[in-house]
């Protein structure tokens, strides 16, 4: 879980918008992803997916100097009309994105399942070019059938690169958006909600960016993608442990999961949607879409 900062609230108050500590972010997610490895069906993927956070963190750690916040202007003009500053649309992602990808790939080759290796090592001979137009298709909504192998780890790279970029703005200068499905940094869409325990946030409900890893506040009972708060239903499996939920909305006939963070528990957002599956399938044949991807799991339902 993030951890808010002096310099995102004052004491004692909950912060609107939290940004995410590169020190921590996806080491944290690696350990909780091999936690939810340990006694699970899909063991094996999770620890592998447990592999791909640590890579993360360390490209995060060695491209972090590079890999610089908009200028000053960007960001006043992106606050004045309560636009994201690192718009996906917009930002111009800076070429060491490309050695980011190398690193993760590279760290990952090592012992990798048979079934990644071929596409790992497709990565490692793509074109700069070619890289740039797979990262364009993801980040625009559009990916293809044929691309759907190599866009978790392009995904990966892109989120180190957001992640890290968020972790330097000022959340206290960051305008909240009108629409609560749009994060407040890069304007991309949140993977699931978090209810948090501890401290000033605790009880409140965050929904996590799927790409930059930011946080902002959500009132419970909301629908995340269209707000209406009158067709809000939550779906559970019976039997399960309970930190996974849906929420879903009969209004727009969408719905997110509520990730719940139980005393002293520590959860992440990205690792526990994904230990989830069942429960998508669950609330898939309810009838309800996902309002917003995992992108490491992107294509999945293709």
């Amino acid at each position: 879980m993030n951890t808010p900062t002096t310099a995102q609230h004052t004491a004692g108050e909950a912060p609107a918008i939290i940004l995410p500590d590169p020190e921590s972010i996806f080491l944290t997610r690696a350990e909780r992803f091999d936690a939810l490895a340990l006694h699970h069906g899909l063991g094996e993927w999770l620890a592998f997916l447990g592999r791909l956070s640590r890579a993360q963190d360390k490209a995060l750690k060695a491209a972090e100097p590079d890999l610089a916040p908009p200028a000053t202007e960007t960001l006043e003009l992106a606050r004045k009309h309560r636009m994201p500053p690192v718009s996906v649309a917009s930002f111009q992602r800076p070429i060491v994105w490309h050695d980011i990808l190398r690193s993760i790939v590279g760290d990952l080759l090592e012992n990798a399942p048979v079934g990644a290796r071929e596409t790992l090592d497709a990565l490692l001979l793509t074109s700069a070019e070619e890289l740039d137009k797979l990262a364009e298709k993801l980040l625009n909504g559009e990916p293809e059938r044929a691309d759907m192998d190599r866009l978790p780890y392009i995904a990966a790279a892109m989120q180190v690169v957001f992640t890290a970029v968020a972790s330097k703005l000022d959340a206290t200068a960051l305008p909240r958006m009108e629409a609560h499905s749009t994060c407040p940094v890069c304007g991309s869409h949140p993977v699931v909600s978090v209810i948090r325990s501890e401290g000033p946030t605790a009880g409140l409900r965050y929904v996590h960016c799927t790409l930059c890893n930011t946080e902002w506040e959500v009132p419970h009972a909301t629908c995340v993608t269209c707000g209406d708060r009158e067709k809000v239903t939550l779906h559970e499996i019976d039997g399960d442990d309970g930190i996974a939920r849906a929420e879903s909305c009969g209004a727009c006939e969408s719905y997110m999961k509520l990730i719940v963070q139980g005393p002293n528990a520590r959860v992440d957002p990205i690792a526990d949607d994904l230990a989830s599956v069942a429960l998508d399938m669950l609330v898939d044949d309810a009838g309800f879409v996902r309002s917003g991807p995992n992108y490491l799991l992107i294509g999945a339902g293709e």
